[in-house]
């Protein structure tokens, strides 16, 4: 399994996808996936740096990123982390 590691300064506020509530605006900051899975999603636009927002956080996480929706398993998005996008 690839883990790829977050800068030292974003450690204390990168958290799973799944710890944040609908309506939250991220940065993804890394990914804790093999290395097939990690590109599966770079190839649909969800890439470590990328801005998007919680849409729904249920038993599925439906994010949005550059104007689409992704519906991901729960499963999965425990192993994307990200932080609270700054107002920018």
């Amino acid at each position: 399994m690839f883990v790829a590691r977050p800068p030292m300064d974003t450690m204390e506020t990168t958290a799973p996808l799944t710890s944040f509530s609908d309506g939250t605006d991220l940065q993804l900051v890394f990914f804790s996936l093999d290395t097939a899975e990690a590109q599966r999603l770079r190839e649909m636009g969800l890439y470590e740096g990328a801005r998007i927002s919680i849409i729904k956080n249920t038993n599925k996480v439906i994010v949005r990123v550059d104007g689409s929706r992704i519906g991901l398993r729960r499963e999965l998005a425990m192993h994307l982390f990200g932080t609270r996008a700054s107002a920018a």
